[in-house]
């Protein structure tokens, strides 16, 4: 996991290469190059792993093991000012709305809402899309609970892979997505308390330039097949949500179908290469 976290911050550092960078970008640049020598275990943080286990046992057990998922919010924050450096607030949507109308005969993200604007269904998908948040935290909290700790170390070596490939995609193929560039859905379901809730918190969360692939749907499918192999009673609820999510995100104009489609099938290809992968290392 360690080399993972690195090797993402050396590919994804790179962007401060190109000259449309940040003002703030030696401190960026700061933070990649540390992360990038922790994770590989240069000099001096290859004695400090081992120093730390042997004084905080048991909290650097929980560290090491929890670290990962503490950074999702943080990496994600970061992405703006990567995709910023490399294409200087230019964004591809112009090509993914051409792949729409070639793929799908139009804009479904500007559609489907259109075409079934009943609150109950608004809420019910816009319900599903929120429960991203929860898809990433609870299948690892439950394999940690219940002590299994080589599935929950398997599980969130998948999900980081998962992530880090759609980041990058962030970071060197920005696509703004649907709500950008058009106006809301409207209509009685923007009437609805989940509908209002995932804009807010869109408004205030959201990082520019991380629609294609959808990173939503690639780590709830990747948390569905998770589920499905070591989460049997919970499967066919992350399941349900993950369709349901997929579904809202397009339904509620947060992202293109090809992102949607592409993100599921990036989800499915990462997370069996990665946990083959992880099996063969452990």
């Amino acid at each position: 996991m360690h080399r993972l976290i690195a090797v993402y911050a050396v590919l994804s550092g790179a962007a401060l290469l190109f000259p449309q960078r940040t003002a703030a970008w030696p401190w960026l640049a700061l933070v990649h190059g540390i992360v990038a020598l922790a994770g590989f275990g240069a000099p001096p943080f290859g004695r400090m792993g081992p120093a730390l286990a042997g004084r905080w046992p048991r909290a650097s057990r929980w560290l090491a093991d929890w670290y990962p998922l503490l950074l999702i919010p943080l990496l994600y924050a970061e992405l703006p000012a990567l995709n910023l450096a490399v294409h200087g607030g230019a964004y591809f949507d112009d090509l993914v709305l051409r792949w729409e109308e070639v793929l799908f005969g139009g804009q479904p993200s500007r559609t489907w809402a259109v075409a079934l604007p009943w609150l109950p269904l608004s809420e019910l998908l816009h319900a599903s899309y929120l429960s991203y948040y929860l898809l990433i935290y609870v299948p690892p909290v439950l394999l940690y609970v219940t002590a299994r700790r080589d599935a929950f170390r398997a599980a969130v070596f998948a999900l980081m892979l998962t992530f880090f490939v759609h980041y990058l995609f962030f970071v060197y193929f920005p696509v703004q997505g649907p709500r950008y560039l058009f106006p809301a859905p409207g209509g009685p379901i923007a009437d609805g308390f989940f509908y209002g809730l995932a804009h807010r918190l869109l408004e205030v969360g959201s990082s520019q330039g991380a629609a294609f692939p959808s990173s939503h749907v690639g780590v709830a499918v990747a948390q569905t097949w998770i589920a499905w192999r070591w989460l049997p009673r919970v499967a066919p609820v992350v399941t349900a949500l993950s369709v349901g999510l997929a579904v809202g995100a397009v339904y509620g104009g947060f992202h293109y179908l090809t992102d949607v489609v592409v993100g599921a099938l990036f989800g499915l290809l990462v997370v069996v290469v990665a946990l083959r992968w992880h099996g063969r290392a452990a």
